[in-house]
């Protein structure tokens, strides 16, 4: 955003060259960067206009536009085309993965015959395909690509255009990190033709542009190189399905948290219908921060503390000044400093009370502390003991039918060796609720297949990608 506008500086820096400029971006790294920045942050980076690629845009000709796009065909052609109408002054164009030559070539050619080739200031892969949800915590943004990778039917082509996605993502995520990782992988699967790519990409950036791939890995700072494990989901996939207990992941797997912002249902009270608010939860925010990962008991206990620290502070401002007029000015000018951080704390507190309460309503109505329970015991149970918690769970009247699929899943992961038949009876029940047993038959199949593998005789030890990759720093 700073070198559109022509400033390689930062903000305070820069007042008095701000240049306005648009930013255009395409869904995917709307998401990138929603996390990021906020509508502050842009407007301090000289951003006016926030607009979404393929949106009707009106012609601002006399302002620059910084693009923020996937490397597409669809999303090159409408950057031409833009051009082409004149409808920016100049257009720095930036790529969230290396643009493959053929793609590149096409938008040189459809600036050239749109007439608008002159205003293409500058082509950038950045190299930013993944969302950054915390310090330590980012996601490449795929949804639906365990269902694309294990569905019949599933073309090599796409299956390709899969792996090469995910490939660009850990990419994107090493350089971001600036890190030369050894890469680490079991043979014969899925996770193995990612690590071969991601050597690949690798490789070819320590080949093509030595000085270049030396800054951006750092690789005179250290000699020691992480580790990078690259496993198929298919290892745990109880982790994937089972109900969890702690504060974030209730956030998300309840009220749906998506980039870092939750939808809550608020009651008004007062026999007003309830009404939903929209919170921002990241790691600036000390309580999300602190009790994010821990049960959610533990959150519920932490919120009723925040809140009679708060009232207690607020008691102590409004009890100064009792000591005449010196006392008066000092408690004042107390208030007057406690002031920006009480209101933070006071919206924090509202905010985590408000999502606290959707969560335990949700909790009371589904009961997902027991499931929580009964899954978490199903792997230290005897089968027998197992399969009975599974059959009350299916006969209470509580949880949603997903609830209960859920557990079905859990149980058969758990217990692996259970015999056919047994699960019949849960079976039916979920059926009879109106549920699906299609994951059951997709474990089933995968069970199927593991046993087929063990039948096989040992394979090769798991594969070090890119062994000579120690030679490459």
């Amino acid at each position: 955003l700073d070198e559109a506008g022509g400033r390689g500086g930062g903000w305070q820096d820069r007042k008095s060259t701000l240049t306005w400029k648009c930013f255009i971006y395409d869904k995917f790294c709307q998401d990138i960067i929603a996390p990021l920045l906020k509508i502050g942050s842009l407007r301090q980076h000289g951003v006016t206009l926030h607009l979404q690629l393929h949106a009707d845009r009106s012609k601002v000709p006399d302002v620059a536009a910084c693009y923020f796009v996937e490397p597409t065909e669809a999303n090159i052609a409408r950057i031409a085309a833009d051009c082409g109408s004149g409808l920016y002054q100049s257009a720095h164009v930036n790529f969230s993965s290396t643009i493959p030559a053929p793609l590149l070539q096409k938008l040189a050619l459809d600036a050239v015959k749109a007439g608008g080739a002159d205003r293409i200031a500058k082509v950038v892969d950045r190299l930013t395909s993944f969302v950054s949800l915390s310090p330590t915590m980012c996601s490449l943004h795929l949804p639906g690509m365990y269902k694309l990778m294990n569905m019949e039917g599933v073309t090599d082509q796409a299956m390709e255009q899969a792996m090469d996605r995910i490939a660009d993502g850990i990419l994107s995520v090493v350089a971001t990190l600036r890190t030369l990782p050894v890469i680490r992988c079991p043979s014969g699967q899925a996770s193995q033709m990612v690590a071969q790519k991601l050597h690949a990409r690798l490789s070819k950036l320590l080949k093509d542009s030595p000085a270049q791939a030396a800054e951006m890995f750092n690789t005179a700072a250290t000699s020691a190189r992480p580790l990078l494990a690259i496993l198929d989901r298919d290892m745990d996939l109880a982790t994937m399905v089972a109900h969890t207990w702690t504060y974030q992941a209730l956030c998300q797997d309840v009220l749906g948290l998506r980039l870092n912002r939750v939808i809550v249902p608020v009651d008004e009270g007062d026999g007003k219908p309830g009404q939903s608010k929209t919170f921002d939860v990241d790691m600036t925010d000390e309580f999300w921060a602190k009790h994010g990962a821990e049960p959610f008991q533990t959150v519920a206990e932490a919120v009723h503390e925040s809140i009679q620290e708060f009232n207690v502070k607020r008691a102590e401002l409004n009890e100064g000044g009792d000591d005449g007029l010196e006392g008066l000015s000092e408690g004042l000018a107390a208030a007057m400093n406690a002031l920006p951080l009480m209101t933070e704390k006071k919206r924090s507190i509202d905010m985590h009370t408000n999502i606290a309460t959707a969560l335990l309503n949700e909790i009371k109505a589904r009961e997902i502390d027991r499931h929580y329970e009964v899954e978490a015991d199903f792997a230290a149970q005897t089968q027998a003991a197992a399969l009975k918690e599974l059959e009350n769970l299916m006969d209470h009247p509580k949880g949603t039918v997903m609830d209960k699929a859920r557990a079905l899943a859990v149980f058969f992961l758990t217990q692996p060796d259970v015999k056919p038949g047994k699960l019949d009876p849960s079976v039916e029940k979920l059926r009879g609720l109106g549920g699906d047993d299609g994951a059951l038959t997709h474990l089933k199949r995968l069970a199927s297949l593991k046993k087929m593998q063990q039948g096989i005789p040992s394979a090769p030890p798991p594969t070090m990608v890119g062994q000579s990759a120690s030679n490459m720093s």
